[in-house]
């Protein structure tokens, strides 16, 4: 008796031996997709907002460094000598094609004659404009939509205007639509004074 008990005890009895049945599967199964499901959906949504976060971050970058790049350059600017090789005036600056672009001899680049201009929605520039080495460089990528450029010249006329005192100097507006709608503004005059 003592051995049918202990067999009964270890082994079991073959009534008890249990399972899950077709419903309980179905239903723990069900659980489980479920919350993976939800895993994965914040899962990519993490990846979204971050892949959407970095390409907000990238096109601040890039134009951050076009209006550092733009002030650089137009702090450098001087006064044409009177040859009248890059600009058709005796001013530092100058609006060639309306006041979406700028012109200027640029005094720590050689004194190349320089221009900034937005060409279709990209920022560009040309070195040595109207020379035998022009080059012409984007400032900004294709992937940044650039809608709005421009260049405000003010301080430059030498007449009996309030301004005429007051030193060149050229306001840049940009307005970006694309990743992300930015507008950038800022005000530069020239480093060296014409006294």
């Amino acid at each position: 008796m003592k051995f049918k008990f202990l067999k009964k005890f270890m082994i079991g009895d073959k009534k008890d031996i249990g399972g899950f049945t077709l419903i309980e599967l179905l239903v723990g199964l069900s659980v489980f997709v479920l919350v993976v499901g939800g895993i994965i959906g914040i899962f990519i949504s993490v990846i979204r907002s971050q892949r959407q976060v970095l390409a907000e971050q990238e096109a601040l970058n890039q134009l951050s460094f076009a209006m550092e790049y733009m002030s650089r350059a137009l702090r450098m600017a001087r006064r044409e000598n009177g040859n009248f090789n890059c600009l058709t005036t005796d001013f530092n600056y100058e609006n060639p094609s309306g006041i979406s672009s700028i012109q200027f001899i640029n005094h720590l680049q050689s004194d190349d004659c320089q221009r900034f201009f937005l060409e279709g929605n990209t920022l560009k520039y040309i070195i040595g404009a109207g020379g035998e080495s022009e080059e012409t460089l984007p400032l900004t990528s294709p992937d940044i939509e650039i809608s709005q450029l421009k260049f405000e010249l003010k301080g430059q006329a030498k007449d009996d205007s309030p301004e005429s005192d007051s030193q060149p100097r050229v306001t840049i507006f940009l307005e970006a639509s694309a990743p992300l709608k930015m507008k950038l503004q800022t005000t530069i005059s020239q480093r060296n004074l014409d006294i």
